[in-house]
């Protein structure tokens, strides 16, 4: 039997209380969706949460509250999610591309102070992985940060909650992410006016037009009992993580970042010497599923030429994640650990 890339913890509570919820007919947003925004906030150190369906629907209100248009520049890493890009072409702004600094999976301070203009609205930044951003830095520019917490909810970025520090916090609760609802996602806020703007477009008001992306109450009842466990999981992913660390020690490939007891270790990025097809190969005849990531970055998707973005078309090529996800068993951990620091 194959070992899978990515497996969502679903625990008899989990069960239980979206059961619940079907039970008492409870499917659009209501009690159990409140309950899940106000748990988000607080672990976030945010006042205010909406809870969407999707990951793109949560930078779509982001960008509708920022009041991003045609004439709108926001920054975005090259070595990303498409959510952003998504959701910036359905408000027609300029998505501006910046490679990652080499041997980073972020961009430096200077390749994206090179990118702000006068037209910049907003920059995107994440914790790609599970590791952290110095998102505080970015302060400098003056521009409003929307902070992808996808990777890192639930820990420590230099001793404040990651988002809490950001005008906009974002995050993806998709089966192969820390937690999840199935889909789904959620958008928090410490502006009022921001979130007052986001929660009308959400929807659920019958004398407007909205964008009808509301998450249902099943959903937020998994959200709900997922957040109580989420200390254990980060747990079990981090001890997982030291082990794949100690493999790669023994092997000529690399991790883009150093163990960190404050990492979430959504994934576990390795940076493997060696043709791609040689790689897919060697891990598929070991029936261990491996992924590339992010095999199309941004700037790809935009036409752009792939010589300006060297790091970025690097990391396309060469980084891989393989399964990390607390329901691995001892003999799984083993078998991939072993695999790991042989691969040559």
């Amino acid at each position: 039997m194959s070992i899978i890339l990515n497996k969502p913890t679903i625990t008899r509570d989990d069960l239980e209380g979206v059961l619940e919820s079907l039970i008492n007919d409870e499917l659009s947003s209501g009690a159990s969706v409140k309950n899940f925004e106000a748990a988000a906030a607080g672990l976030a150190g945010l006042k205010y949460s909406l809870a969407v369906n999707s990951l793109t629907s949560a930078y779509h209100l982001v960008f509708r509250a920022l009041d991003i248009d045609e004439g709108s520049e926001v920054i975005i890493p090259s070595y990303f999610s498409q959510a952003p890009l998504s959701a910036l072409s359905l408000c027609r702004g300029k998505a501006v591309i910046v490679d990652n600094d080499e041997n980073s999976l972020f961009p430096s301070l200077e390749s994206i102070r090179e990118k702000v203009t006068t037209n910049t609205r907003a920059i995107v930044a994440g914790h790609m992985f599970g590791s952290h951003f110095d998102v505080k830095a970015l302060g400098m520019f003056n521009v409003p940060v929307i902070e992808d917490i996808s990777h890192s909810v639930g820990t420590l970025n230099d001793d404040a909650a990651v988002g809490s520090g950001s005008a906009f916090a974002v995050l993806s609760f998709e089966p192969s992410m820390i937690i999840t609802t199935g889909n789904g996602g959620m958008v928090l806020t410490g502006n009022s006016r921001h979130y007052s703007v986001m929660r009308d477009l959400r929807g659920n008001k019958a004398d407007q037009i909205s964008l009808d992306c509301t998450m249902t109450d099943f959903q937020g009842a998994m959200g709900v009992t997922q957040l109580k466990k989420l200390n254990k999981l980060l747990v079990r992913r981090r001890d997982i993580a030291r082990v794949y660390y100690d493999a790669v020690k023994r092997s000529p490939h690399k991790t883009p970042f150093l163990y960190n007891e404050n990492f979430a270790f959504q994934s576990f990025p390795v940076i493997f010497d060696t043709p791609s097809d040689r790689v897919e190969k060697y891990w598929k005849k070991n029936k261990i599923e491996v992924i590339n990531p992010i095999g199309f970055p941004m700037h790809r998707l935009l036409g752009l030429s792939p010589s300006d973005f060297p790091n970025s078309e690097r990391y396309s090529r060469k980084l891989f994640t393989i399964p990390l996800y607390p329901t691995l068993t001892k003999k799984e951990i083993e078998v991939i650990s072993k695999h790991l620091s042989s691969f040559i």
